[in-house]
């Protein structure tokens, strides 16, 4: 089972919409520490519990971004219009952006993959004006460490909703940039890499029509933690909260929910829990309500059935974020607080939603965003996950695949294998030598907690499969029967075609088996030595028998050897007939066969010293 343990909360930077710092840990390097809202104000969490402060240059009406360095330090921030330094001051070439001070996901900052110094804006303009979906890049390097705009306001879509997200890539390093398209019903999936931005995207059409009510451009999307699900709040009257499943191997969505009703008029924000097994939306249209949505509950429709109403704000509710205390977090326009659902993981009213939970001690007013960031980097409790082969033969090892998120350090258990334990990130060769059932144990640690998953009876080692020997009867080597398949080998060399458990001998050598079980197991005999001097050459291209198949009488013609003896082998090795010859014989050799069963059998003829052997077909 699965355990989980909260220690104690690593403080971060945050910056929401109109101003305040706040700081919270994130995704292991804690990258997503900075929220901005308000007016210029901060809000720190370094002691535990919220402090204000003031500072912050950006006074913004909704959507916004920030950025921290892996230690959790302020880099940056953005409007989608400006972007300022840790300083708090106006980078260089940093103004002029075409995100919208009135977009509901103006800005949405991302670090490349793979380059330690470029970070990616990505904007959209206000109720999918023509400045549409655009990138610019921030080298955080420049200006000795705080920065400059390098790249300003590339195209990528030239009509875009308000809205942007991001997800892992299912490689765990690159990075999907989501958007949705106003006036139609396509959703874009833009793939960055280490090489820079994939003008091309992945598009998922979902029958669903953005912008066909008014103001419907207007609202959030979100990813889950997991980059598996999409969420997506179509402002409007009525509104709309959507479903997707995302497949991050490939960038497409699938709508499994379009929910549509009079009590969610103005929807605006959409968030996940952090385990994404539920989502809650936001509207400021019919009660400012919040919804809560079980995405267990079955299909698209039983998932719209679900939806709870789990509270109601005094001022008008919008945007939606998940903060890294695992904590869902909501922004009030005109409002000095911010809501909270403080137990998002629970399914109905044990959620606790607050309306007031953070106070803002000064002369500002929270407006309608909070900062945009890549879900996944929010993540900062682990979770301990991993997979391997469960089905093994007794004597072989294994290698298990860490699938685990957010965490820094492994310390892994295998009782009853050698080795027992690994710190390594994934362990391989891990040999199991005894049948039987056994657990395997992960804790998966960062700076802030653990998570313990114990699988017990995880790894099934097969019995052993029967031991095997070798008896020879003749010229023929038999291993013990019972087996699934068989191989012999000669001296170490595989037999092609030699797969029955018996095998007749050509020649001296070392001969032996490997036997497998119908589990798929191997075991292979002792060596067997046939002593050389028996001379079990076979020269069958001298021999020469008709016809075949036969019914009464067989000729065999040896060419010019003289034959002493003629023997019969059934296929299992039993000799079943043997006839011995005249020193001077002037005719063909002819046996009769009509004793004979119906089957295969060897002919072997005996000239000289040497053994001559081929099949034949008894009808």
């Amino acid at each position: 089972m699965k355990k989980r343990y909260f220690e104690f909360p690593i403080p971060v930077l945050l910056l929401l919409a109109f101003g305040i710092l706040i700081t919270i840990p994130a995704f292991a390097q804690k990258e997503a520490n900075i929220w901005c809202f308000g007016s210029h104000v901060g809000l720190d969490f370094n002691s535990g519990s919220p402090v204000f402060f003031a500072g912050s240059a950006m006074d913004q009406w909704e959507g916004c971004s920030s950025i921290a360095d892996p230690n959790g330090n302020l880099l940056f921030y953005t409007d989608g219009i400006s972007v300022w330094n840790k300083n708090h001051a106006l980078m260089p070439n940093g103004s002029g952006l075409l995100g919208g001070g009135s977009s509901t996901q103006s800005a949405l900052i991302v670090k490349q993959p793979g380059n330690a110094s470029t970070y990616f804006i990505f904007t959209t303009a206000e109720v999918g004006g023509p400045a549409g979906f655009n990138y610019s890049t921030v080298d955080i390097t420049l200006q000795g460490g705080l920065g400059d705009v390098v790249v300003k306001n590339v195209n990528l879509l030239s009509l875009c909703d308000e809205r942007v997200t991001a997800a892992w890539y299912a490689n765990g390093t690159d990075i999907w940039i989501i958007s949705t398209s106003t006036n139609a019903d396509t959703l874009y999936s833009f793939l960055l890499t280490s090489t820079g931005v994939n003008s091309v995207p992945v598009v998922s059409y979902n029958g669903v029509i953005h912008g066909s009510a008014t103001y419907n451009q207007i609202g959030s999307i979100k990813a889950s933690q997991a980059g598996d699900r999409l969420g997506i709040a179509l402002n409007g009257s009525p509104g709309t909260f959507e479903l997707y499943d995302y497949d991050n191997a490939t960038g497409v969505a699938t709508l499994v929910m379009s929910s549509v009703s009079a009590d969610y008029t103005f929807a605006y924000g959409i968030e996940f829990s952090p385990n994404g097994n539920i989502m809650y939306g936001s509207e400021y249209g019919s009660g400012y309500n919040i919804y809560q949505f079980d995405l267990l509950a079955g299909s698209g429709a039983a998932i719209a059935a679900s939806a709870l109403l789990i509270g109601t704000s005094a001022g008008y509710s919008a945007a939606l974020q998940l903060a890294p205390d695992g904590k869902i977090y909501l922004a009030k326009w005109m409002e000095q607080s911010l809501g909270a659902i403080t137990d998002p993981d629970i399914l109905g009213l044990g959620c606790n939603f607050v309306d007031v939970a953070v106070t803002i001690p000064v002369q500002v007013q929270c407006n309608g965003g909070l900062p945009d960031f890549m879900p996944g980097f929010l993540q900062t409790t682990p979770v301990a996950l991993f997979s391997a082969p469960h089905h093994i033969c007794p004597g072989t090892c294994t290698n298990f695949t860490n699938l685990s998120q957010a965490a820094t350090s492994y310390l892994w258990s295998f009782p009853g294998a050698n080795p027992s334990t690994s710190m390594d990130v994934n362990p391989v060769n891990v040999c199991y030598n005894t049948p039987g059932n056994y657990t395997v144990q992960l804790i998966a640690t960062n700076s802030i907690t653990s998570d313990t998953l114990t699988l017990n009876n995880y790894i099934t080692v097969y019995p052993s499969p029967p031991q095997q020997g070798i008896a020879q009867t003749g010229p023929t080597l038999f291993a013990n029967a019972g087996a699934v398949s068989y191989q012999w080998f000669h001296d170490g060399n595989l037999i092609p075609g030699a797969t029955d458990y018996f095998y007749i001998a050509t020649e001296g050598g070392n001969f032996n088996v490997v036997a497998t079980d119908g589990n798929g197991c191997e075991v292979e005999a002792a060596i067997f030595d046939v002593v050389a001097g028996i001379q079990l050459a076979v020269g069958n291209l001298q021999l020469s028998i008709y016809p075949n198949p036969v019914e009464d009488r067989l000729v065999i013609d040896a060419g010019h050897l003289a034959i002493k003896t003629i023997s019969i082998y059934n296929l299992p090795g039993e000799k079943v007939l043997a006839v011995s010859l005249p020193t001077v014989n002037y005719q063909l050799p002819t046996l009769d066969c009509r004793q004979l069963l119906k089957g295969i059998y060897w002919l072997e003829v005996k000239s000289g010293d040497k053994f001559y052997r081929t099949k034949f077909v008894k009808q």
